[in-house]
Protein backbone atom coordinates (compact mmCIF):
# COMPACT_ATOMS: atom_id res chain seq x y z
CA UNK A 1 0.00 0.00 0.00
CA UNK A 2 3.07 2.62 0.10
CA UNK A 3 3.23 2.79 -3.26
CA UNK A 4 -0.59 3.49 -3.78
CA UNK A 5 -1.07 6.79 -4.96
CA UNK A 6 -3.68 8.84 -3.60
CA UNK A 7 -5.93 7.94 -6.72
CA UNK A 8 -5.78 4.73 -6.63
CA UNK A 9 -6.48 4.19 -3.05
CA UNK A 10 -9.13 6.75 -3.33
CA UNK A 11 -10.31 4.67 -6.05
CA UNK A 12 -9.65 1.70 -3.99
CA UNK A 13 -11.43 2.22 -0.49
CA UNK A 14 -14.79 3.75 -2.68
CA UNK A 15 -14.89 0.53 -4.33
CA UNK A 16 -15.05 -1.20 -0.79
CA UNK A 17 -17.53 1.00 0.51
CA UNK A 18 -19.37 0.42 -3.04
CA UNK A 19 -20.26 3.47 -4.15
CA UNK A 20 -20.63 5.13 -7.43
CA UNK A 21 -18.16 8.55 -8.07
CA UNK A 22 -21.79 10.13 -8.13
CA UNK A 23 -22.73 9.23 -4.54
CA UNK A 24 -19.25 9.97 -3.19
CA UNK A 25 -18.97 13.37 -4.64
CA UNK A 26 -22.28 14.04 -2.65
CA UNK A 27 -20.95 13.03 0.78
CA UNK A 28 -18.16 15.44 0.48
CA UNK A 29 -19.96 17.94 -1.39
CA UNK A 30 -17.35 18.15 -4.55
CA UNK A 31 -18.08 17.39 -7.92
CA UNK A 32 -17.68 13.89 -9.31
CA UNK A 33 -15.71 14.96 -12.14
CA UNK A 34 -13.27 16.66 -9.47
CA UNK A 35 -13.46 13.34 -7.84
CA UNK A 36 -12.74 11.33 -11.33
CA UNK A 37 -9.08 13.50 -12.05
CA UNK A 38 -8.11 12.81 -8.49
CA UNK A 39 -8.54 9.15 -8.90
CA UNK A 40 -6.95 9.15 -12.43
CA UNK A 41 -3.93 11.41 -10.71
CA UNK A 42 -4.39 14.49 -13.04
CA UNK A 43 -5.04 16.32 -10.05
CA UNK A 44 -3.32 16.85 -6.58
CA UNK A 45 -5.95 16.69 -3.92
CA UNK A 46 -5.97 19.15 -0.88
CA UNK A 47 -5.53 17.70 2.14
CA UNK A 48 -9.24 19.56 2.93
CA UNK A 49 -10.60 16.99 -0.02
CA UNK A 50 -8.79 13.91 1.45
CA UNK A 51 -9.71 14.59 4.94
CA UNK A 52 -13.52 14.12 3.79
CA UNK A 53 -12.81 11.23 1.91
CA UNK A 54 -11.36 9.90 4.50
CA UNK A 55 -14.54 10.33 6.59
CA UNK A 56 -16.82 9.83 4.45
CA UNK A 57 -15.09 6.15 3.51
CA UNK A 58 -14.65 5.34 6.96
CA UNK A 59 -10.97 5.01 6.59
CA UNK A 60 -9.95 5.25 9.82
CA UNK A 61 -6.91 8.19 8.66
CA UNK A 62 -5.16 5.90 6.06
CA UNK A 63 -6.01 8.26 3.20
CA UNK A 64 -5.04 11.06 4.92
CA UNK A 65 -1.79 8.82 5.33
CA UNK A 66 -1.04 7.90 1.92
CA UNK A 67 -1.30 12.02 1.09
CA UNK A 68 0.96 12.45 3.00
CA UNK A 69 3.92 10.06 1.93
CA UNK A 70 2.74 10.95 -1.46
CA UNK A 71 3.22 14.82 -0.62
CA UNK A 72 7.12 15.99 -1.87
CA UNK A 73 10.12 16.53 0.67
CA UNK A 74 9.48 20.04 0.66
CA UNK A 75 6.38 21.20 -1.11
CA UNK A 76 4.89 24.39 -1.27
CA UNK A 77 1.38 24.76 0.25
CA UNK A 78 -1.43 25.29 -1.54
CA UNK A 79 -3.97 27.59 -0.35
CA UNK A 80 -6.54 24.60 0.29
CA UNK A 81 -4.10 23.15 2.45
CA UNK A 82 -2.59 26.27 3.87
CA UNK A 83 -2.13 25.57 7.64
CA UNK A 84 -3.44 21.90 8.10
CA UNK A 85 -0.17 20.33 7.19
CA UNK A 86 2.09 19.53 10.93
CA UNK A 87 5.39 20.08 8.97
CA UNK A 88 8.25 18.08 10.48
CA UNK A 89 11.43 20.61 8.56
CA UNK A 90 11.80 24.02 10.28
CA UNK A 91 11.79 25.55 6.11
CA UNK A 92 8.91 24.25 5.84
CA UNK A 93 6.56 25.32 8.99
CA UNK A 94 8.38 28.58 8.45
CA UNK A 95 6.96 28.90 5.13
CA UNK A 96 3.34 27.34 6.31
CA UNK A 97 3.13 29.37 9.63
CA UNK A 98 4.24 32.63 7.83
CA UNK A 99 2.08 32.40 4.74
CA UNK A 100 -1.16 31.28 7.23
CA UNK A 101 -0.49 34.55 8.76
CA UNK A 102 0.24 36.49 5.34
CA UNK A 103 -2.94 35.59 3.34
CA UNK A 104 -4.88 36.01 7.01
CA UNK A 105 -4.12 39.82 7.69
CA UNK A 106 -4.04 40.20 3.91
CA UNK A 107 -8.55 39.09 4.45
CA UNK A 108 -7.99 36.13 1.95
CA UNK A 109 -11.57 35.06 1.34
CA UNK A 110 -10.51 31.38 0.72
CA UNK A 111 -9.10 31.33 4.58
CA UNK A 112 -12.64 32.95 6.23
CA UNK A 113 -14.11 30.38 3.77
CA UNK A 114 -12.10 27.40 5.32
CA UNK A 115 -14.19 24.62 6.75
CA UNK A 116 -13.76 22.45 9.34
CA UNK A 117 -12.02 18.74 8.67
CA UNK A 118 -12.20 16.60 11.83
CA UNK A 119 -10.91 14.29 9.59
CA UNK A 120 -7.83 16.20 9.05
CA UNK A 121 -7.09 16.28 13.14
CA UNK A 122 -5.15 13.21 13.67
CA UNK A 123 -2.04 13.48 11.36
CA UNK A 124 -1.21 16.00 13.28
CA UNK A 125 -1.96 14.40 16.59
CA UNK A 126 -0.25 11.45 15.87
CA UNK A 127 2.66 13.07 14.88
CA UNK A 128 2.86 15.32 17.85
CA UNK A 129 2.66 12.04 19.83
CA UNK A 130 4.86 10.40 18.18
CA UNK A 131 7.63 13.22 18.77
CA UNK A 132 6.58 13.52 22.35
CA UNK A 133 6.90 10.34 23.10
CA UNK A 134 10.90 10.09 22.59
CA UNK A 135 12.91 11.65 24.72
CA UNK A 136 14.14 15.58 24.82
CA UNK A 137 16.90 16.83 22.62
CA UNK A 138 19.55 18.50 24.06
CA UNK A 139 17.87 22.01 25.06
CA UNK A 140 18.35 24.35 22.30
CA UNK A 141 20.17 27.39 23.54
CA UNK A 142 18.00 30.24 25.09
CA UNK A 143 18.34 33.19 22.32
CA UNK A 144 16.50 36.44 22.31
CA UNK A 145 15.03 36.39 25.72
CA UNK A 146 14.28 40.18 25.54
CA UNK A 147 12.41 39.29 21.92
CA UNK A 148 10.51 36.04 23.88
CA UNK A 149 9.41 38.69 26.75
CA UNK A 150 8.12 41.31 24.25
CA UNK A 151 5.96 38.48 22.63
CA UNK A 152 4.98 36.87 25.58
CA UNK A 153 3.95 40.51 27.04
CA UNK A 154 1.98 41.46 23.75
CA UNK A 155 -0.17 37.81 24.06
CA UNK A 156 -1.18 39.06 27.77
CA UNK A 157 -2.44 42.22 26.27
CA UNK A 158 -3.96 40.79 23.69
CA UNK A 159 -5.68 38.25 25.62
CA UNK A 160 -6.80 40.47 28.52
CA UNK A 161 -8.48 42.49 25.39
CA UNK A 162 -10.07 39.06 24.04
CA UNK A 163 -11.64 38.34 27.67
CA UNK A 164 -12.83 41.66 28.20
CA UNK A 165 -14.43 42.87 24.52
CA UNK A 166 -14.04 39.57 22.44
CA UNK A 167 -12.62 37.95 19.35
CA UNK A 168 -14.33 39.73 17.03
CA UNK A 169 -12.53 43.05 17.74
CA UNK A 170 -9.23 41.75 18.86
CA UNK A 171 -8.62 39.73 15.96
CA UNK A 172 -7.45 41.83 13.30
CA UNK A 173 -4.84 43.16 15.74
CA UNK A 174 -3.22 39.38 16.70
CA UNK A 175 -2.84 38.54 13.00
CA UNK A 176 -1.65 41.93 11.84
CA UNK A 177 1.44 41.50 14.71
CA UNK A 178 2.14 37.86 14.01
CA UNK A 179 2.47 39.24 10.37
CA UNK A 180 4.66 42.19 10.76
CA UNK A 181 6.42 42.02 14.02
CA UNK A 182 6.90 37.94 14.21
CA UNK A 183 7.23 36.90 10.38
CA UNK A 184 10.58 39.16 10.12
CA UNK A 185 12.42 37.27 13.03
CA UNK A 186 11.39 33.49 12.06
CA UNK A 187 12.61 34.58 8.63
CA UNK A 188 15.87 35.88 10.17
CA UNK A 189 16.38 32.64 12.40
CA UNK A 190 18.08 29.76 9.90
CA UNK A 191 16.86 26.74 12.39
CA UNK A 192 15.16 26.93 15.92
CA UNK A 193 18.33 27.18 17.66
CA UNK A 194 19.13 30.46 16.51
CA UNK A 195 15.85 30.85 17.38
CA UNK A 196 15.53 29.56 20.83
CA UNK A 197 12.57 27.62 22.75
CA UNK A 198 11.43 30.51 24.65
CA UNK A 199 11.29 32.42 21.63
CA UNK A 200 9.74 29.98 20.36
CA UNK A 201 7.23 29.06 22.46
CA UNK A 202 6.01 32.84 22.88
CA UNK A 203 5.16 32.25 18.76
CA UNK A 204 3.69 29.07 19.65
CA UNK A 205 1.52 30.74 22.34
CA UNK A 206 0.47 33.57 20.31
CA UNK A 207 -0.69 31.35 17.42
CA UNK A 208 -2.96 29.53 19.49
CA UNK A 209 -3.98 32.76 20.85
CA UNK A 210 -5.12 33.64 17.56
CA UNK A 211 -6.69 30.21 16.89
CA UNK A 212 -8.90 30.67 20.10
CA UNK A 213 -9.59 34.16 18.37
CA UNK A 214 -10.67 32.30 15.14
CA UNK A 215 -12.68 30.13 16.89
CA UNK A 216 -14.39 32.58 18.93
CA UNK A 217 -15.41 34.75 15.96
CA UNK A 218 -16.92 31.31 14.25
CA UNK A 219 -13.78 30.82 11.20
CA UNK A 220 -13.67 27.43 12.31
CA UNK A 221 -11.17 25.93 9.61
CA UNK A 222 -9.73 29.17 10.31
CA UNK A 223 -9.21 28.38 14.24
CA UNK A 224 -8.43 24.93 13.14
CA UNK A 225 -5.51 25.90 10.97
CA UNK A 226 -4.04 28.08 13.74
CA UNK A 227 -4.42 25.83 16.27
CA UNK A 228 -2.16 22.64 13.91
CA UNK A 229 0.58 25.79 13.37
CA UNK A 230 0.71 26.40 17.35
CA UNK A 231 0.88 22.67 17.83
CA UNK A 232 4.33 22.40 15.40
CA UNK A 233 5.88 25.43 17.27
CA UNK A 234 5.39 23.72 20.02
CA UNK A 235 6.88 21.10 18.62
CA UNK A 236 10.04 23.36 17.97
CA UNK A 237 10.09 24.29 21.19
CA UNK A 238 9.81 21.11 22.95
CA UNK A 239 6.98 23.04 25.07
CA UNK A 240 4.88 19.99 26.08
CA UNK A 241 2.77 21.74 28.77
CA UNK A 242 1.85 23.98 25.54
CA UNK A 243 1.13 21.73 23.15
CA UNK A 244 -1.13 19.90 25.84
CA UNK A 245 -2.88 23.06 26.24
CA UNK A 246 -3.15 23.58 22.83
CA UNK A 247 -4.52 19.88 22.37
CA UNK A 248 -7.09 20.85 25.15
CA UNK A 249 -8.25 24.14 22.50
CA UNK A 250 -9.02 21.95 20.18
CA UNK A 251 -11.21 19.63 22.12
CA UNK A 252 -13.09 22.45 23.43
CA UNK A 253 -13.39 23.96 19.46
CA UNK A 254 -14.62 20.20 18.38
CA UNK A 255 -17.02 19.78 21.27
CA UNK A 256 -18.56 23.17 20.18
CA UNK A 257 -19.01 22.00 17.03
CA UNK A 258 -20.49 18.69 18.02
CA UNK A 259 -17.40 16.74 17.03
CA UNK A 260 -17.46 14.68 20.44
CA UNK A 261 -15.61 11.46 19.10
CA UNK A 262 -12.69 13.98 18.13
CA UNK A 263 -12.96 15.61 20.71
CA UNK A 264 -12.52 12.59 22.59
CA UNK A 265 -9.13 12.01 20.84
CA UNK A 266 -7.49 15.11 21.34
CA UNK A 267 -8.45 15.75 25.35
CA UNK A 268 -6.90 12.24 25.40
CA UNK A 269 -3.98 12.90 23.72
CA UNK A 270 -3.98 16.50 25.79
CA UNK A 271 -4.17 14.84 29.47
CA UNK A 272 -0.89 12.35 28.12
CA UNK A 273 0.97 15.09 27.04
CA UNK A 274 -0.15 16.81 30.70
CA UNK A 275 0.67 13.74 32.84
CA UNK A 276 4.38 13.40 31.35
CA UNK A 277 5.01 16.93 31.89
CA UNK A 278 4.13 16.54 35.31
CA UNK A 279 1.64 19.53 35.11
CA UNK A 280 -1.88 18.23 37.14
CA UNK A 281 -4.21 20.95 36.74
CA UNK A 282 -3.41 20.84 33.10
CA UNK A 283 -4.30 17.23 33.24
CA UNK A 284 -7.32 17.96 35.13
CA UNK A 285 -8.43 19.97 32.32
CA UNK A 286 -7.78 17.09 29.99
CA UNK A 287 -10.12 15.43 31.57
CA UNK A 288 -13.00 17.79 31.65
CA UNK A 289 -12.83 18.12 28.39
CA UNK A 290 -13.03 14.69 28.29
CA UNK A 291 -16.01 14.49 30.16
CA UNK A 292 -18.27 17.16 27.98
CA UNK A 293 -17.76 14.96 25.34
CA UNK A 294 -18.87 11.71 26.69
CA UNK A 295 -21.64 14.13 28.39
CA UNK A 296 -22.42 15.25 24.91
CA UNK A 297 -22.72 11.58 23.81
CA UNK A 298 -25.18 10.43 26.25
CA UNK A 299 -22.46 8.44 28.46
CA UNK A 300 -23.03 9.49 31.74
CA UNK A 301 -20.92 6.75 33.51
CA UNK A 302 -17.63 7.69 31.64
CA UNK A 303 -18.40 11.76 31.84
CA UNK A 304 -19.11 11.25 35.36
CA UNK A 305 -15.69 9.22 36.06
CA UNK A 306 -13.77 11.55 34.01
CA UNK A 307 -15.08 14.63 36.06
CA UNK A 308 -14.63 12.85 39.45
CA UNK A 309 -10.85 12.46 38.07
CA UNK A 310 -10.50 15.93 37.27
CA UNK A 311 -12.03 17.29 40.39
CA UNK A 312 -9.56 14.85 42.47
CA UNK A 313 -6.44 15.69 40.78
CA UNK A 314 -7.22 19.77 40.77
CA UNK A 315 -7.68 19.49 44.43
CA UNK A 316 -4.72 17.78 45.11
CA UNK A 317 -2.73 19.79 42.41
CA UNK A 318 0.66 21.61 43.21
CA UNK A 319 0.04 25.21 41.29
CA UNK A 320 3.24 26.53 41.95
CA UNK A 321 5.07 24.93 38.84
CA UNK A 322 1.83 25.84 36.46
CA UNK A 323 2.76 27.39 33.46
CA UNK A 324 2.25 31.72 33.42
CA UNK A 325 -0.69 31.13 30.65
CA UNK A 326 -2.70 28.87 33.45
CA UNK A 327 -4.30 30.84 35.39
CA UNK A 328 -7.44 30.89 33.84
CA UNK A 329 -8.29 27.81 34.84
CA UNK A 330 -9.52 28.02 38.49
CA UNK A 331 -12.54 26.42 40.69
CA UNK A 332 -15.10 28.65 38.51
CA UNK A 333 -13.87 27.21 34.98
CA UNK A 334 -14.10 23.60 36.29
CA UNK A 335 -17.37 24.30 38.03
CA UNK A 336 -18.60 26.09 34.70
CA UNK A 337 -17.51 22.80 32.34
CA UNK A 338 -19.21 20.11 35.10
CA UNK A 339 -22.35 22.40 34.50
CA UNK A 340 -22.54 21.68 30.89
CA UNK A 341 -21.63 18.29 31.66
CA UNK A 342 -24.67 17.52 33.75
CA UNK A 343 -26.82 20.35 31.44
CA UNK A 344 -25.86 17.79 28.81
CA UNK A 345 -26.90 14.44 30.94
CA UNK A 346 -30.22 16.19 32.23
CA UNK A 347 -29.01 16.64 35.97
CA UNK A 348 -31.37 19.95 36.48
CA UNK A 349 -30.37 20.51 39.95
CA UNK A 350 -26.34 19.86 39.87
CA UNK A 351 -26.02 22.01 36.64
CA UNK A 352 -27.28 24.95 38.27
CA UNK A 353 -25.54 24.30 41.27
CA UNK A 354 -22.16 24.20 38.77
CA UNK A 355 -23.70 27.20 36.87
CA UNK A 356 -24.35 29.28 40.14
CA UNK A 357 -20.79 28.08 41.36
CA UNK A 358 -19.08 29.10 38.13
CA UNK A 359 -20.23 33.02 38.34
CA UNK A 360 -17.80 33.44 41.80
CA UNK A 361 -15.19 34.29 38.65
CA UNK A 362 -12.46 36.90 38.07
CA UNK A 363 -14.52 39.91 36.70
CA UNK A 364 -11.96 40.55 33.94
CA UNK A 365 -13.21 37.44 32.29
CA UNK A 366 -16.65 39.38 31.06
CA UNK A 367 -17.12 37.12 27.93
CA UNK A 368 -16.23 33.96 29.90
CA UNK A 369 -19.09 35.30 32.49
CA UNK A 370 -21.53 35.47 30.03
CA UNK A 371 -21.12 32.33 28.38
CA UNK A 372 -21.40 31.00 32.19
CA UNK A 373 -24.70 33.06 33.04
CA UNK A 374 -26.39 31.50 30.01
CA UNK A 375 -25.29 28.21 31.29
CA UNK A 376 -27.58 28.74 34.56
CA UNK A 377 -30.47 30.16 32.17
CA UNK A 378 -30.47 27.46 30.20
CA UNK A 379 -30.36 25.00 33.52
CA UNK A 380 -33.53 27.18 34.00
CA UNK A 381 -34.96 25.80 31.03
CA UNK A 382 -34.54 22.29 32.35
CA UNK A 383 -36.51 22.98 35.13
CA UNK A 384 -39.42 24.96 33.29
CA UNK A 385 -38.59 27.81 35.07
CA UNK A 386 -39.22 30.50 32.41
CA UNK A 387 -39.26 33.72 34.82
CA UNK A 388 -35.40 33.06 35.97
CA UNK A 389 -34.31 31.83 32.37
CA UNK A 390 -35.47 35.28 31.06
CA UNK A 391 -34.13 37.12 33.96
CA UNK A 392 -30.92 35.98 34.08
CA UNK A 393 -30.76 35.20 30.09
CA UNK A 394 -31.42 39.54 30.29
CA UNK A 395 -28.37 39.57 32.49
CA UNK A 396 -26.34 37.64 29.81
CA UNK A 397 -27.13 40.00 27.33
CA UNK A 398 -25.91 43.04 29.02
CA UNK A 399 -22.59 42.08 28.69
CA UNK A 400 -23.18 40.37 25.21
CA UNK A 401 -24.03 44.14 24.53
CA UNK A 402 -19.95 44.93 25.09
CA UNK A 403 -18.26 42.46 23.56
CA UNK A 404 -17.97 41.17 19.84
CA UNK A 405 -18.21 36.69 19.83
CA UNK A 406 -20.07 35.22 17.40
CA UNK A 407 -19.47 32.18 20.06
CA UNK A 408 -21.42 34.18 22.33
CA UNK A 409 -24.77 34.65 19.92
CA UNK A 410 -24.76 31.16 18.94
CA UNK A 411 -25.02 30.48 22.61
CA UNK A 412 -27.53 32.85 23.06
CA UNK A 413 -29.39 31.22 20.16
CA UNK A 414 -29.21 28.31 21.44
CA UNK A 415 -31.39 29.29 24.99
CA UNK A 416 -33.89 31.12 22.39
CA UNK A 417 -34.55 28.28 20.64
CA UNK A 418 -34.76 26.51 24.76
CA UNK A 419 -37.25 28.88 25.16
CA UNK A 420 -39.68 28.05 21.91
CA UNK A 421 -41.87 26.05 23.41
CA UNK A 422 -43.07 29.14 25.86
CA UNK A 423 -43.08 31.42 22.71
CA UNK A 424 -46.31 32.84 23.40
CA UNK A 425 -45.41 34.27 27.03
CA UNK A 426 -44.46 38.03 27.31
CA UNK A 427 -41.73 37.21 29.29
CA UNK A 428 -40.18 34.82 26.52
CA UNK A 429 -41.39 37.61 23.50
CA UNK A 430 -39.31 40.51 25.18
CA UNK A 431 -36.44 38.30 25.75
CA UNK A 432 -36.40 36.78 22.38
CA UNK A 433 -37.08 40.22 20.46
CA UNK A 434 -34.07 42.01 22.35
CA UNK A 435 -31.54 38.49 21.90
CA UNK A 436 -32.09 39.37 18.48
CA UNK A 437 -31.20 42.89 18.51
CA UNK A 438 -28.60 42.07 20.26
CA UNK A 439 -26.97 39.34 18.31
CA UNK A 440 -27.24 40.89 15.32
CA UNK A 441 -24.33 43.59 16.93
CA UNK A 442 -22.62 40.90 18.84
CA UNK A 443 -21.28 38.55 16.06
Amino acid sequence: MTDETVGEALRRWRAQRRLTLRQLAKKVNYSHVYIWEIEKDVKAPSLEFVAACDSSLQAGGQLIATAARARPADPTPTLDDLGLTFAQQWSEGLDIVTSLWRHDAGRRRFLHDAVYASAALALPVRQWLTLTDQPSRSAVPSGDAAGAETIRAMTRTFRTLDNRYGGGQIRPAVVRYLDAGVTPLLRNATSPTQLGEPTLSAIAEMTQLAGWLAYDTCEHGLGQRYFTQALALASAAQDRPLGAEILAAMSHQAIFLGEHRPAITLAEAAHRTATRANIPALAAEASVMRAHAYAQLGDEKTSTAALNEAEKVFENADRANDPHWMGYFDEAYLAAISGHCFRALGHQSRAERCARRSLDMNTGYVRGRLFNQLLLARSHVLARDVDQACTVGNQALDLAEQISSARAVTYIDRLVRELNPWRTDARVKEFSERARLVTAQAA
